[in-house]
C-alpha cells in the first residue's frame, strides 16, 4: 500500500490533484474577495483584543499548493526524481513559495487595506446618512462608505430629537456598533 502511494505514477497523480485544487482556490480566493465587495457582505465582527494573530493569505496557500504541485511534476516527471527526493524538493519549494507570497500580501497588499481597522477611529467626524429613523429615545440605524465598502451603525441622536430617514448626520462618537449622531443643520454641532 504505501509503495503504491509514493511510486511515481501515484505520487504523479497526488501533484496533478494538489495543482488543480490550488489553481481552483486560487480563482476562488481572487474572486470571492471582488463578490465579496461587489455585494456588501457586512459580517458586524467587532473584536479589538491585544493578540495579534497572523492572517494567512488564502493566495498564499494557494500559492504554496500550486508550487508544490509544480515543482513535484517538474521534478518527478522531467528530471526523473524519485518519490522521496521528488516530495522534500516539492515540500521546501512550496513553502518558499508560500512564505514569498505571504510577505508581499502582508508588505505590499495589507498596509492599502489594512486588517487593524478601529471602525472608532475611522467613523469619528464622518458624515453618514439616516437610513432608519433615529427615535428620540431608541436606537436607529445609519450608513456611510469608507475605503472597504459601505458601513452600517445603529445611532442615537445626541440632540435628544428624532432625526428622520434620510437625513444626513456627523458621528460625534461610537461605542460598540452604536454611533452618537446629530443632523449636519444642527447649529450646535462643531465645526
Amino acid at each position: 500500500m504505501l509503495e503504491e502511494i509514493f511510486s511515481n505514477s501515484a505520487l504523479n497523480i497526488v501533484y496533478g490533484i494538489v495543482l488543480l485544487i490550488s489553481f481552483i482556490f486560487a480563482i476562488v480566493s481572487l474572486l470571492g474577495a471582488e463578490l465579496g465587495d461587489a455585494v456588501d457582505i457586512d459580517s458586524d465582527i467587532d473584536a479589538d483584543s491585544d493578540l495579534d494573530f497572523v492572517n494567512i493569505s488564502p493566495f498564499a496557500l494557494a500559492m504554496f499548493g500550486a508550487a508544490f504541485g509544480v515543482t513535484g511534476l517538474i521534478t518527478s516527471v522531467a528530471l526523473g526524481m524519485g518519490p522521496l527526493a521528488s516530495l522534500i524538493i516539492s515540500f521546501i519549494a512550496g513553502i518558499i513559495i508560500g512564505f514569498v507570497t505571504q510577505y508581499l500580501f502582508l508588505k505590499v497588499l495589507s498596509p492599502t487595506k489594512s486588517s487593524h481597522y478601529s471602525l472608532a477611529e475611522d467613523a469619528v467626524g464622518r458624515n453618514a446618512q439616516v437610513i432608519v429613523t433615529v427615535p428620540v429615545d431608541g436606537i436607529g440605524t445609519i450608513a456611510f462608505d469608507n475605503v472597504s465598502g459601505r458601513v452600517t451603525l445603529g445611532a442615537r441622536s445626541i440632540t435628544g430629537k428624532a432625526i428622520p430617514t434620510g437625513q444626513p448626520v456627523r458621528i460625534d462618537d461610537v461605542t460598540g456598533r452604536v454611533a452618537l449622531v446629530r443632523p449636519l443643520l444642527d447649529k450646535t454641532s462643531p465645526k
